[in-house]
């Protein structure tokens, strides 16, 4: 496969970039990535250009003109030029903005930035983390501008952060308004059955929404739709099954039993297990070994 290359670094007071292409995998590249601090006015545009443009914005402010639609922006939004539309951007003189911008582009990249709350047609949004938790990252990437295999993986690792650092905000701002969740529902009750498997002893239905990173009324709702009854129903179904194998194969103490399934007391464990079984512990063991 060709590789194409185009190096270079550029620094002035108000000025730096990286200019750097290599296309080792066409899913996600890194282009370019620089900052820009204005001083006098600076008409960007009218231009239409390929790849993806994500300004961040770190003071100052500016307008943007879109398809017809002029936006005034500050500090602590973020704007994305998509490819193939034609923009124009201009720094407010009476307080001219500052930004760290990254172009970068790939077949991913799209549906990178659909996650990252940039649907088609949306071309600004609220950083929502602070400017500087993306400028931090981009700047680790100007920090590496020379031409060996070590920093092209290091680069391409930063912009994967940064992007990924863009979703996880965008996803959190829209779990906490619950308007939006990345999988199928179907995903997240399979992921929770397995979480659940694997550390029945720990787990609560809470700590379980939390590590796949739902809301608990959501995860219940899915979970008896798909299953047939609640994450908590199914959680001591399956801690009761466990210690039924427990105590008909080996010769754990109770006490034992209910500490490896979930329960630090060994009375709240043996009335959960008589509800569910119609047997004390004591008498199911004496019974499966007749």
């Amino acid at each position: 496969m060709e590789i194409e290359r185009k190096t270079g670094f550029f620094t002035t007071a108000n000025y730096r970039v990286l200019d750097y292409e290599i296309r080792q995998t066409n899913d996600l590249y890194l282009v370019c990535c620089g900052q820009e601090h204005f001083e006098q006015l600076k008409i960007v545009g009218p231009s239409i250009r390929s790849g993806f443009h994500l300004h961040i914005i770190s003071q100052g402010s500016g307008y943007l003109s879109v398809n017809g639609v002029t936006r005034r922006l500050t500090r602590g939004q973020l704007f994305l030029l998509w490819p193939d539309v034609e923009y124009t951007y201009w720094p407010d003189m009476e307080d001219p903005w500052a930004y760290t911008w990254i172009q970068f582009d790939g077949k991913n990249a799209a549906a990178y930035m659909e996650k990252a709350g940039f649907s088609s047609g949306t071309y600004v949004r609220d950083s929502i983390l602070s400017p500087e938790s993306y400028i931090r990252l981009a700047e680790g990437i100007l920090r590496i501008p020379e031409l060996t295999y070590a920093n092209e993986l290091k680069r391409i690792g930063i912009l994967y952060t940064l992007i990924g650092t863009l979703i996880e905000a965008h996803s959190t701002q829209c779990y906490s308004q619950k308007t939006h969740y990345d999988y199928s529902p179907k995903t997240y009750v399979a992921h929770a059955i397995d979480y659940i498997h694997q550390n029945y002893a720990q787990v609560s239905v809470a700590s379980l929404a939390d590590h796949i990173g739902i809301n608990r009324s959501y995860l219940t709702s899915i979970f008896k739709k798909l299953v047939g009854i609640s994450p908590q129903e199914y959680l001591l179904n399956f801690r009761m099954e466990e210690s039924a194998r427990l105590l008909s194969g080996s010769e754990l103490p109770v006490k034992t039993v209910a500490s490896a399934v979930g329960y630090d007391n060994p009375l709240t464990f043996s009335k959960a297990f008589k509800n569910h079984f119609g047997c004390s512990p004591q008498n199911y063991r004496k019974d499966r070994r007749k």
